[in-house]
């Protein structure tokens, strides 16, 4: 299950953006230049409704990219936010980040692989 919550179908965020390369290529630019440096443990932390803020973001834009397993997890933890321990949001916030940090990489090789043509 877990390499399957770093998997991203690309043809499906393609097609989230009307089958536009170029708009597909800037949603992802913008994913990478927003969780690039991942989540900020601290900042998570110091507020809830910031965290919120944060967690649903990166759900509807892994959503938009074609990383849906990893959106679903996301969903789930921004869910269940409310009712963590600060412990368990910082064991969930470092889950997240694991992850993500794999979807970067991946997003990253694509947009490496497929550069701007237009």
């Amino acid at each position: 299950m877990t390499m399957e919550l770093s998997t991203v179908d690309f043809e499906k965020g393609l097609h989230h953006c009307d089958d536009v390369p170029s708009l597909y290529r800037e949603v992802l630019h913008c994913y990478l230049e927003e969780f690039s440096p991942l989540l900020d443990e601290d900042a998570l932390l110091t507020s809830d409704n910031e965290a919120k803020i944060n967690i649903h973001t990166l759900k509807s834009l892994t959503a938009t990219i074609g990383a849906y397993a990893f959106s679903e997890f996301v969903g789930q933890v921004f869910n269940k936010w409310p009712s963590l321990t600060d412990s368990e949001k910082r064991q969930e916030i470092r889950q997240l980040n694991h992850f993500l940090f794999e979807v970067n990489q991946k997003v990253q090789h694509y947009c490496n692989e497929n550069p701007q043509t237009d």
